[in-house]
């Protein structure tokens, strides 16, 4: 029993406590007259003590309950606070996720990794109610002493070179520990960016255990908390898995364009009447996507398709394919087989099969009365609409054995007719549109793929198996063009003739080419104090950027030499060599530094006039710009 509880030992001793006060109180009183009247009211003396004593211990209990009550609430708050920073981790975490997953469907395998990081820092930003932010990569890759800026947010003036942001980042890195700080004292070479900094809290963002950067949050309303600390640093694991992730992104897309140039030059390889004709078809369905206002993963999906679109080919004899006369019946039945062909072989690439429904039913008609699935109207794939005016275009302004090119006009005049019928008429008028206007100079709107295995793989399909003829090779082309092992690209070699290819296109159309520069700069620097790992890495960089924006101009990139890469532009004036220019910019957002120039063909240049011209301006071009 407890000692406060009425009742026990306690209850007695104040009982009789009561009564000698009660006692002591009457002979005070009385001046000790009335004791024996005292005397004789003792019992009731001793009932108002205990009394006394069942209230003073009901108290008591009444106190320990409404302690016991608050212990209890206090508990309940710390738990509820404990689930809410999860809960709030955890939609963070998805929503997280969710925003890197939407990032790379909007961009796709083309778009730029730069989001990545600012998307983490507006993450983290968002999660705690701070009005800037910076991300700081442990990597320092221009060798001044400080953590390399991958992102900022908010500051009014550049903070790359924040005195203060550097110096707690470096003790979150030396204590391994997150840093909190109102009122940051400034040093006394102090900049713009530091004096913007009125509260911090920075934190190390991990990947796989080991250190990878460090976020650097400021200017809360109110200060940063524990809760703070706690919710970010939780986060921060998923930060740097989201980083990581980018940065696989960059390779993984290299290898994929590299799949994607490597069948695209197969297919011109065994039909020498389809040089350029690939990369015309992408020329026209980008701007006719622009126009119907696709979004960038649907624009690259286009890309990819009109790239592709003839890849089927691969499974079809030069006999037929080049063959001089009309076709027979069975030849064109084969010939027919091409989108079935095309579709398997894009099925193998995991990235490629977004576009494999438009490589199937290129060949549909509007009407219904096409191959290979008779499909009409909007039953076809809108990326397949698209590809079959622009192939149909391209198939008549293109020589042929059988037939002489045709004028663009004359082609121009015969989709109109057919629109309707053979083709969507309002994707027949947007080209339209497009083609008259470039007429007018007026612009509109590493890889481990093993290439023969997968193709065959394609090539098993059952009908196909059928239809083809033991004596016709399938896959007996020459390689077109020696790849660089380090850069994947195509080598130096593959890059002059494709200049003089164009020469001679130029002499004959009278439509200029332009060949861009990109060159590497402090290559020597970096394999003196990175080592040589470090500039390999370096190159590859540039040519993963390279290559992205050539693919998105149309252009064809090549490693011309050890720091520098080549692109060579078929049809662009000075204006969309520019264009290209500016996206090699964008995907390299400034890392590594480089120097870029373009040159354009005019008449009466050879070849290595244009080349030439482009390395003069490449020598005089300042670092990060073109001339």
């Amino acid at each position: 029993m407890r000692p406060n509880a009425p009742g026990g030992g306690w209850f007695a001793a104040a009982a009789a406590l009561s009564a000698a006060a009660a006692l002591a109180l009457a002979w005070a009183i009385g001046e000790g007259e009335g004791v024996a009247n005292a005397i004789d009211d003792l019992p009731l003396l001793f009932l108002a003590g205990a009394v006394g004593a069942a209230l003073y211990g009901w108290r008591e209990t009444i106190r320990g309950a409404e302690g016991a009550r608050r212990e209890a609430g206090e508990e309940r708050a710390k738990t509820e606070a404990i689930e809410k920073r999860l809960e709030t981790e955890r939609h963070w975490t998805a929503e997280l996720r969710k925003q890197v997953a939407t990032l790379e469907h909007e961009r796709g395998l083309l778009g730029a990794t730069n989001d990545v990081p600012s998307l983490v820092l507006r993450t983290a930003k968002e999660l705690v109610g701070a009005d800037k932010g910076l991300l700081l990569s442990r990597k320092d890759a221009d060798s001044d002493g400080d953590l390399d800026l991958m992102a900022a947010q908010g500051f009014e003036v550049d903070p790359a070179e924040s005195n203060v942001a550097q110096r707690f980042a470096r003790e979150v890195i030396a204590g391994d520990q997150t840093v909190r700080e109102e009122s940051p004292t400034l040093p006394v070479e102090s900049t713009p960016a530091d004096r913007e900094i009125e509260n911090l809290l920075a934190i190390p963002i991990y990947l796989r255990d080991k250190f990878s950067g460090v976020v650097v949050l400021a200017n809360k309303p109110g200060g940063f908390s524990d809760y703070d600390d706690e919710v970010l640093l939780a986060l921060g694991d998923h930060a740097g898995a989201a980083l990581h992730n980018a940065r696989l992104h960059g390779e993984l897309r290299s290898a994929y364009i590299s799949t994607v140039a490597m069948l695209a030059e197969a297919v011109e390889a065994k039909d020498p009447f389809l040089r350029s004709h690939s990369y015309d078809a992408t020329r026209h369905v980008s701007a006719v996507a622009r126009r119907l206002g696709l979004s960038r993963k649907e624009r690259e999906d286009l890309v990819f398709g009109s790239l592709l679109h003839d890849v089927g080919k691969i499974g079809i004899s030069e006999r037929i394919l080049l063959k001089p006369g009309p076709l027979t019946t069975q030849e064109r039945s084969l010939i027919e087989l091409h989108p079935r062909i095309g579709y398997r072989i894009v099925q193998q690439v995991p990235v490629l099969r977004g576009v494999a429904p438009a490589i199937l039913h290129h060949h549909e008609r509007f009407d219904g009365d096409g191959y290979p699935s008779k499909l009409g109207g909007e039953e076809i794939p809108l990326q397949a609409r698209i590809i079959a005016v622009a192939d149909a275009f391209c198939a008549m302004t293109t020589h042929r054995p059988y037939r002489k090119a045709r004028a663009v006009g004359e082609a121009l005049a015969e989709l109109e007719q057919c629109a309707g019928a053979q083709f969507d008429p309002e994707i027949v008028r947007l080209f339209g549109e497009e083609v008259r206007a470039a007429e007018n100079g007026t612009p509109q709107a590493e890889s481990d793929t093993d290439t023969g295995e997968f193709l065959v793989e394609a090539l098993s399909d059952p009908e196909i198996m059928h239809r083809r003829q033991a004596n016709e090779p399938v896959l007996g082309f020459e390689p077109y063009s020696i790849t660089d092992n380090l850069t994947m690209l195509s080598g130096h070699r593959h890059f002059w003739e494709l200049v003089q290819s164009e020469t001679k296109r130029a002499e004959l159309q009278g439509k200029p080419f332009a060949v861009v520069m990109v060159e590497l700069e402090n290559l020597e620097r970096i394999n003196r104090e990175e080592g040589y790992a470090a500039g390999d890495e370096a190159i590859k960089k540039v040519a993963r950027a390279v290559q992205a924006a050539s693919l998105q101009c149309q252009g064809t990139a090549a490693r011309f030499s050890g720091r520098r890469i080549g692109v060579v532009i078929p049809r662009a004036n000075r204006e969309e060599a520019s264009a290209c220019t500016d996206e090699i910019a964008e995907e390299l957002a400034g890392e590594p530094k480089v120097r870029v120039s373009c040159a354009v063909w005019a008449k009466g240049d050879e070849s290595d006039a244009v080349v030439e011209r482009s390395l003069e301006e490449l020598r005089a071009s300042p670092v990060g710009g073109a001339t």
